[in-house]
C-alpha cells in the first residue's frame, strides 16, 4: 500500500517540491537482513539520538532491483559536527562539501551525509555554471533533488521499513530507465562528471538512457573537458575494476566522448583493427574481476590502452635485454595515451616495469612453467597479467597467471622527498648560529651560512634652518 507525505517544504524560492510516493514494507522488497550490520547500527544510533537518517542511493536503488549493494551510504539532518560526537569512529572530511566516515575493521568505510539544499543560498560557490562548493544544508526533499539520477534519488526509512520516492525512481527502476533529475543541460552544466555516472549506470544495471538525457549529452558533450583531470581518471579507475569496462568504454566511444579525453585512444577506434582487440582486452579484464582477482588499477590501464601496446608487443617479448627499462620507441608511444589519460606517476611506473617483464614471462609460458629467475623477479605477476589481458589465456598463460597469483605482488619503492634547502629567511641568529638546529663545521668568514641583511640607514629630511 502506498500513501502521501504530508512534506510540503519548497526546494527553491520558485517552486515546491511534490510530495513523496511512500512504497510500505510489502511493496518495495528490501529487506534489512540484507544490509550491512553496521549502517543498520548507525542508523539506528541516529534516529535514537533524535536525528531523521535514510539509507540513501546505490544501495536503496540495488536492493530493490535484488543485487548486493557494494557501498552502504546514509543521509541525515544531524551535521557533521553532530555526526562526530555520535560516533567515535567518525573523520570529517571534504571541502565542497563536510562528510562523515565512520571507520570500521578490515578498512571497511561508512558515509554519512547531511540533508544538502537546493543551492540557491550565498554559500553555493559558482563558476559559470559548475559549482566549485556546496555547504547547504536542507530536508531529505531538497536533498533528493540534488542527486544526479532519479534511481539513485531513493531513500529506505529503517524506522518504519518505507522507501520514499521524491523524483520517481521507483518508476523508472522498474521501467529500466536511467534518467537525469531536473533538467538535464543544467545539471550537465554544474558537473559534467554526471554524463559519465549515466554512461555508467546505464552499462552495470543494463536500464536504456532515456531520450532527453541523450540528447542533454550530446548537447554538452564539451563540458566533460572542464572537469578536473584527477576527478576524471578516478572514474575511470572505477570503471575498470566494475566487471563492466567493455560496456561503459563501448558507450564511451560511440557517443563520442573517447575523441575529447583520449584522442589517441580514439584514433585507433577508427580501424577496424583497433576497435576489436580494445574490446577483447576489455572484456578480459571483466573476466578477471567477475571471477574475483584483484586487478591493479596499472593493470586496468593496460586494457584501455590495449591496442597501442598490441603495436610494440613483438618488440617487447623478444627483448634480449633482462632490464626492465624499456626500449625509447616503446616509452614515447605509450606516453603519449599516458598524458592524456594524467595517469599517477606511481602507476606509470608500475605499468612500465610490467611491460619491461614481458620478455622473462614470454618465455615462461613457452617452458611452459615458471624459471626461477622469474619467480624472484617482483614484476612477473604483472607480466603475466598484461600478456593475458592482451593476448587471452591461450599457451598456458591462463595456468601461469593462477600460479602466480602465490608471488608476492610487486610493490614500488616509496618516492624520495627532496630536502628543501634554507632560505635567506632562515638566516643567522644573533649569536652567529644559522637557522638549523645542526651545528655547523664551516667557521670563519669564508663559511657558506647565509649572512644576515643589514638595512640601509634611512636618510634624514632636512627641515628648515632656525636663525
Amino acid at each position: 500500500m502506498e500513501q502521501k507525505s504530508t512534506n510540503s517544504k519548497s526546494e527553491d524560492p520558485s517552486s515546491e517540491i511534490p510530495q513523496p510516493r511512500i512504497l510500505e514494507r510489502g511493496d518495495h522488497g528490501v529487506s534489512r537482513n540484507k544490509i550491512d550490520r553496521d549502517a543498520l547500527r548507525a542508523l539506528y544510533r541516529l534516529i535514537d539520538e533524535g536525528h531523521v537518517a535514510y539509507l540513501v542511493g546505490g544501495a536503496v536503488r540495488d536492493l530493490m532491483i535484488g543485487k548486493t549493494p557494494k557501498d552502504f551510504d546514509i543521509a541525515t539532518d544531524a551535521t557533521p559536527r553532530k555526526v562526530k560526537r555520535i560516533f567515535r569512529n567518525c573523520r570529517l572530511i571534504g571541502r565542497r562539501f563536510r562528510l562523515a566516515h565512520l571507520h570500521y575493521r578490515d578498512g571497511k568505510i561508512l558515509e554519512v551525509a547531511t540533508f544538502r539544499s537546493s543551492g540557491e543560498a550565498d554559500e553555493v560557490v559558482r563558476d559559470g555554471e559548475m559549482i566549485h562548493r556546496d555547504n547547504v544544508f536542507g530536508t531529505p526533499g531538497e536533498d533528493s533533488h540534488r542527486r544526479d539520477l532519479t534511481i539513485n534519488g531513493l531513500f529506505y526509512d529503517v524506522s518504519n521499513f518505507t522507501v520514499i520516492d521524491y523524483v520517481g525512481g521507483v518508476k523508472d527502476l522498474r521501467d529500466g530507465v536511467v534518467r537525469m533529475i531536473g533538467d538535464p543541460d543544467r545539471s550537465f552544466h554544474e558537473d559534467p562528471v554526471r554524463m559519465l555516472r549515466a554512461i555508467r549506470h546505464s552499462g552495470r544495471t543494463g536500464f536504456q538512457l532515456s531520450g532527453e538525457t541523450v540528447a542533454a549529452m550530446e548537447r554538452c558533450r564539451g563540458q566533460i573537458l572542464k572537469a578536473n583531470p584527477a576527478r576524471l581518471l578516478e572514474e575511470f579507475y572505477k570503471d575498470l575494476g566494475s566487471g563492466h569496462a567493455r560496456n561503459y568504454f563501448q558507450t564511451l566511444q560511440q557517443l563520442g566522448y573517447l575523441d575529447l579525453l583520449m584522442p589517441v585512444v580514439g584514433d585507433w577506434m577508427e580501424e577496424s583493427q583497433g576497435l576489436v582487440p580494445w574490446l577483447e582486452a576489455l572484456d578480459r579484464l571483466d573476466g578477471l574481476v567477475a571471477a574475483g582477482q584483484r586487478v591493479h588499477q596499472a593493470m586496468g590501464i593496460t586494457a584501455l590502452i590495449a591496442p597501442e601496446l598490441l603495436s610494440h608487443l613483438d618488440t617487447l617479448i623478444h627483448r634480449k635485454s633482462s632490464s626492465t627499462h624499456l626500449p625509447k620507441s616503446v616509452r614515447e608511444g605509450i606516453s603519449r595515451v599516458l598524458r592524456q589519460l594524467k595517469v599517477y606517476r606511481r602507476d606509470e611506473d608500475r605499468l612500465r616495469k610490467g611491460l619491461g617483464s614481458l620478455a622473462l614471462a614470454h618465455r615462461c609460458t613457452e617452458e611452459g612453467r615458471w624459471s626461477r629467475e622469474a619467480e624472484n623477479s617482483p614484476w612477473a605477476r604483472d607480466s603475466i597479467e598484461i600478456l593475458f589481458i592482451l593476448l587471452g589465456p591461450g599457451d598456458g598463460r591462463a595456468e601461469l597467471l593462477e600460479q602466480a597469483r602465490s608471488f608476492p605482488e610487486a610493490e614500488l619503492p616509496p618516492p624520495r622527498v627532496r630536502r628543501r634547502r634554507p632560505g635567506r629567511s632562515q638566516g643567522a641568529r644573533p649569536d652567529g648560529s644559522g637557522s638549523s638546529s645542526t651545528p655547523s663545521t664551516t667557521e670563519g668568514p669564508s663559511s657558506d651560512r647565509p649572512k644576515k641583511r643589514r638595512r640601509r640607514p634611512r636618510r634624514r629630511s632636512s627641515g628648515p634652518s632656525e636663525g
